[in-house]
């Protein structure tokens, strides 16, 4: 192909036909910018193809991740869920003197209320590399990316109420040791859960039943209620909210590249 331009071109000039030479000049310049152009697009083309691969593995990776997520922020919701029903029966209860609420109930429901620490543990690592790799760009679509982008903020603040409902949580747990028996109830509460450990009686007939007319135990354990409560209906019921949402979007971002 060279080899033909050349020859047309020496043809061009030995036989003085200048200006056909010189359009003929002009055609292969532009030939040759048309050929570095094509290449150059095709070249894009590679690299956006290679882009978007890398996002479906991302958006793979993250539908994993935030599925995970999904289950863990179910799981504490109703191990909160839990929490907070203990401690509304104890709520009924402080204050009086019903012969009915044995030292065993209490025992029971006051481990059952403060014995679990509520706690949502994501798995961001996908997230996490994305972030600090700078590569949140990578993700096409916009409202995904700004979900994404503001996923450290939803769980500072979800913390930020875990951690005021774990302040109540420990304060109960020191009027326990403090005023109770902590042992006995102990023993009441998980004696005979397989789980338990094999501790030996306690020999002081301390009987936390006590705590029932202690007024600050009585504030601890509302403000240990109103806490948690928060907790599932604003804070988690929010972050669940969030996640779905986020899976929504990526799952429909992965239906339209297969489709």
């Amino acid at each position: 192909m060279i080899k033909f331009f050349r020859k047309i071109r020496q043809k061009l000039v030995t036989e003085n036909k200048f200006s056909k030479y010189l359009l003929y000049a002009i055609g292969e310049i532009v030939l040759v910018v048309i050929g570095i152009l094509i290449a150059l697009q095709l070249n894009n083309l590679n690299e956006i193809d290679k882009v978007k691969d890398t996002e479906v593995i991302y958006l793979n990776a993250l539908h994993d991740e935030f599925s995970n997520n999904l289950k863990e922020v179910e799981r504490v919701m109703k191990l909160n869920k839990r929490g907070l029903e203990m401690a509304h029966g104890l709520l009924g209860k402080m204050g009086t003197d019903d012969p009915n609420f044995t030292e065993k109930v209490f025992d029971s429901l006051m481990y059952r209320t403060i014995f679990s620490e509520i706690q949502y543990r994501p798995s961001p690592g996908t997230l996490i590399e994305l972030v600090n790799s700078g590569k949140l760009s990578i993700i096409s679509n916009r409202e995904l990316r700004l979900n994404l982008a503001s996923w450290d903020g939803v769980l500072t603040s979800v913390l930020f109420q875990e951690e005021e409902h774990s302040k109540p949580r420990y304060k109960l747990i020191d009027l326990m040791n403090k005023w109770g028996n902590g042992r006995k109830s102990y023993i009441n509460a998980l004696g005979n859960n397989k789980f338990s450990l094999d501790i030996p009686n306690s020999n002081f007939k301390l009987s936390s039943l006590v705590l029932l007319q202690n007024i600050e135990f009585d504030n601890q354990l509302t403000f240990f209620f109103l806490t948690g409560s928060f907790l599932n209906s604003n804070y988690y019921s929010s972050l669940k909210n969030k996640i779905e949402n986020t899976l929504i979007i990526i799952q429909s971002e992965l239906d339209q590249r297969t489709n």
